[in-house]
């Protein structure tokens, strides 16, 4: 079986100690904490179910032509299973909680 490889070289210009990495305790250190939009904490993910729909193409080309309109004037993605999911909210009147 092989020797750690000896690190005592370079451990002066290290802030952790690179022992501890190959010892496995970097697993346990405190993760940085995830970068939100706004501050905002994210949701859980809710459960999703797949369905699959055949659209004319006229109906498919401007569904994808609003996503990209909507994605540069937001200045974030903005898929198309969105927008379909924000238009068959409104129609069935369904709120978002």
């Amino acid at each position: 079986m092989k020797r750690k490889p000896d690190l005592s070289g370079i451990k002066q210009s290290l802030h952790r100690d690179p022992n501890d990495f190959l010892d496995g305790a970097d697993s346990e250190q405190e993760k940085p904490a995830k970068h939100t939009l706004d501050g905002l904490v994210p949701r859980k993910p809710e459960p999703t179910v797949q369905k699959l729909f055949r659209l004319r193409w006229d109906v498919a080309n401007a569904l994808k032509m609003e996503a990209a309109r909507s994605s540069v004037e937001l200045g974030r993605r903005v898929t198309e299973t969105e927008i379909v999911e924000e238009l068959i909210r409104q129609r069935c009147g369904i709120i978002d909680s």
